[in-house]
Parts: C-alpha cells; structure tokens; sequence
C-alpha cells in the first residue's frame, strides 16, 4: 500500500467534514455559518478598515484661492518618499504664537479657511498640516503616518528657527488622537483639543454595541493612555450639543490629563460650531498667547481652571466666508 500524499490527506478531511457536516442538526449548522460570517466580516473589517475610516478629498487648493493674506504653500517631504502640503504663514513677531493645525476627518484645508484666517489676522503664525490624501498630500492616511507626518512638521518647523516653546499644536476631531500624541513625543508650547475623544477604537464600539473585538482595530488612537505624558498646558473645548463625538468622552480624557489644563464647554455648539470669533476671542486667544508667553515653561503646581461656558452667536460654517466669495474655490 502506498504512502498517503499530502493531496490524500486533505481529500480524506475534506470527506470528513461534509459527512460531520450532513449529520449535524439544523441549529448547529446555522449557529456554525453564523460564526463564520462573523469571523469573516471581522477579518473583512481588519483589512479595509482606513478605507472606510479616511474620507480623503485629494482636491488641491491654493491658500490664495481662500484669500488668505501671507500664506503660502509649502511642500513637506517624509522619509518615506510622501509629500505633504503645509499651509504656511509666519508670525508678524517672535513672542506669538505659531499654530500648527491638525485637521479632522473628511475636512479639506480649504473649509478651514475662515477659521484660519482669525490665526492670520491675529499676526500669528500658522502651520496646517493636510494629511496623507488630503488636498495634494500623498500617500494614504493610517494612524502610524499621521503621527509620524505630525512629528515631521513639528521637527521642520523648529530646524526653520521656530522656538518649540511658540509651537500650539491644535488637533481637531480625529486629528486630536494625533495631536495627543504629537505632545507626547515633543516639547510643544500648548496643546488645543478641539472636540476630541478617549480613544477612538472604545469610540467606535460603544457606537457598535461593544460588537467588535479590540484586536481588529489597526486604528486606535488611544489618546487616554498617551495623554498622562503630555506636560504642556492644555485648553479643552467642546460644544455641548455634539452628536459626533459627545462631550463625556472630551471630558474623560480632559480628566486624565496631568498638566496645567483649561476648559471651553461652548453652549449651543454642535461639532462644528466652535469655529467662531467669539469663542476664537474668549478662548483660544488667550490661551495660544499665554503659552507662547510661557515659552515651554510650565509651572510645577498643576492648576485647573475653567472658562464659563458662552453662546455663539454667529453662523458656525467655517467653508463660508462673510462678505467674501462663498463658493468652493477652484482647484489648481
């Protein structure tokens, strides 16, 4: 009798099984199919999933397109051979602060553009970052590069003579789990979380009744375990209205955080209603300011103080403009 090949063995499994299969009651079978569909949407899941996270829009537009006074275009190159468009505006003086923006999901630079110009017209300096297929960017976005690209900014930033200490990095929505970890890794001047999260993958369970493993996620941004090694003061703002991302999770990580911190919870405002002159005013001015006053030195005794809530009371839509064109700028 000849030795069984590897191709017999399979063969004789494979009989095995369909036997297994036909004899088993009807409940077993279904509940078997069941577990395989879900093991398979799973690993379906794992693969694609920043695909389905990343709504990138790759349309480049000009700062000069959104009449954005001193603003130019700049061209960042990564180590890995990526290029990434930076907005870039430098400060009328050396004791302002120098913004370097992180934008969120689905948020092209341009519908930033009304927001920035409040930096801009402040004498500011301002650095925003578009992500990996964003506005020109290359490359595809992914947890592990937006950091990465973040860090890169920062570190070109100071090489061009820009002193750490008048660098605020301001992360909005999803780009404040890159912000987080940005100031994790870096001395920066401040740190603005605009409408952030604990961390993104418990975010995205509790809005799929805990249906998903946590080893499937390849995006985590677990902002709550970084944010204990940020030692910059940090402003918290959040409207009271979000339905994005509600305010308990902001709150959670605000409570975590060890540093010298601040809290702006806007009334009325939804996600994205926070892009105001008031709350620019009230807020995030006095707060940029007195961290590039401070120059990174942050006092030992950890203080918390918290801002009164205020309403805004102009319209909330940053891709508009007042008494400007309000029409989407063209492509270049």
């Amino acid at each position: 009798m000849g030795m069984e090949t590897g191709m017999d063995r399979v063969l004789r499994w494979s009989e095995t099984a369909w036997h297994v299969w036909q004899d088993a009651p009807g409940p077993m079978r279904y509940a078997l199919l069941a577990l395989i569909g879900v093991y398979g949407l799973w690993l379906i899941l794992f693969f694609t999933q920043r695909r389905i996270l990343y709504f990138t829009d790759p349309t480049r537009i000009h700062p000069s397109d959104c009449e954005l006074d001193r603003t130019e275009e700049a061209e960042l190159r990564t180590p890995d051979g990526q290029t990434l468009i930076i907005w870039r505006a430098e400060a009328d003086r050396d004791d302002l602060p120098h913004i370097l923006y992180l934008h969120g999901n689905r948020r092209a630079l341009w519908r930033r553009a009304r927001f920035f110009r409040l930096f801009i017209a402040s004498g500011w300096g301002l650095s925003a970052l578009a992500h990996r297929g964003f506005n020109g960017s290359t490359g595809r976005p992914s947890e592990p590069a937006n950091v990465a690209d973040a860090i890169h900014a920062f570190d070109a930033l100071v090489t061009d003579g820009v002193q750490p200490g008048r660098i605020v990095v301001y992360g909005e929505s999803l780009g404040s789990g890159t912000a987080v970890q940005l100031a994790a890794a870096r001395p920066v001047g401040g740190l603005i979380l605009h409408a952030p999260y604990d961390s993104f993958r418990e975010f995205v369970r509790s809005r799929t009744a805990w249906l998903l493993p946590r080893a499937i996620f390849r995006e985590r941004y677990d902002s709550i375990r970084q944010i204990g090694r940020v030692t910059s003061p940090l402003l918290w703002i959040h409207g009271d209205q979000d339905r994005v991302i509600p305010q308990g999770r902001g709150r959670r990580l605000y409570d975590a955080a060890l540093s010298t911190k601040y809290a702006a919870l806007v009334k009325g405002a939804n996600h994205f209603g926070i892009y105001t002159q008031a709350v620019f005013n009230q807020h995030i001015r006095f707060f940029a300011e007195s961290c590039a006053c401070l120059g990174g030195q942050v006092s030992a005794k950890h203080e918390m103080s918290v801002i009164d809530p205020i309403l805004p009371r102009e319209d909330a839509r940053p891709e508009l403009t007042k008494g400007r064109v309000s029409t989407v700028p063209k492509a270049r």
